[in-house]
């Protein structure tokens, strides 16, 4: 009997993607999470939604048809690993699917990193970058590529190390924070990118006043 092929929850998929890690990178978010950060920004995508629910294979097509530059993937959510069969699905196929190309992987996951260690050990053979821990909204700042400094930022390849040194996130990736881009579509708005505090006070602000009035935001949900 043949298995059916593997599915997962899908947020959104989105290029390019320029301030969540190096260079032009493809975005893939992972819908259903139940870590539940005080202060997250993307309540939406909390809810397991079936309606969601997409092939591992049609993830793999759209990024098969991206155009160049490809620098690097993003994985976020949501969590990610909350959908561990998932997951480990779709890096399987990233992994082979990138073969010597130097396109980084860049996973965020809002578990605790013992936890990962313990549970989800795997990761370190097909991603090149983890980036783990709740956010906390008390301790919120401007720290690259993080929402707040209590996050971890781990490589555990070459490319990774390579790309994402410790020494110099903060020249490399603090300017980042600076960027977020805002996609326009089918009524909604969506924010692509870390804010900084206050950014989307003040995002909410600009739009009433030329007239949009923003009914349902994710981070006030």
């Amino acid at each position: 009997m043949s298995e059916h092929p593997p599915t997962m929850l899908v947020s959104r998929l989105h290029y390019p993607v320029t301030n969540l890690g190096f260079r032009t990178r493809a975005g893939i978010w992972f819908q259903g999470c139940t870590v539940y950060c005080r202060g997250c920004i993307a309540r939406d995508t909390w809810p397991f939604d079936p309606a969601r629910e997409q092939p591992v294979d049609q993830v793999m097509a759209w990024l098969d048809q991206l155009p160049a530059p490809l620098d690097g993937i993003t994985i976020s959510g949501g969590e990610p690993t909350d959908q561990p069969g998932a997951l480990l699905a779709l890096l399987t196929r990233i992994h082979a699917w990138r073969g010597a190309r130097e396109i980084d992987l860049l996973l965020y996951s809002g578990r605790a990193t013992a936890h990962l260690d313990r549970e989800f050990g795997w990761l370190r053979g097909y991603v090149d970058v983890l980036i783990s821990e709740p956010f906390e909204l008390a301790a919120a700042t401007d720290c690259p590529l993080r929402g707040s400094p209590n996050q971890l930022v781990r490589t555990f390849s070459e490319l990774g190390a390579r790309r994402y040194p410790p020494e110099t996130l903060d020249a490399d990736y603090g300017r980042q924070r600076a960027h977020l881009s805002v996609v326009v579509g089918d009524g909604t708005i969506q924010t692509v990118g870390i804010p900084l505090p206050g950014d989307l006070a003040a995002l909410r602000t600009r739009m009433a006043e030329r007239g949009i009035e923003m009914t349902r935001t994710s981070w006030l949900m």
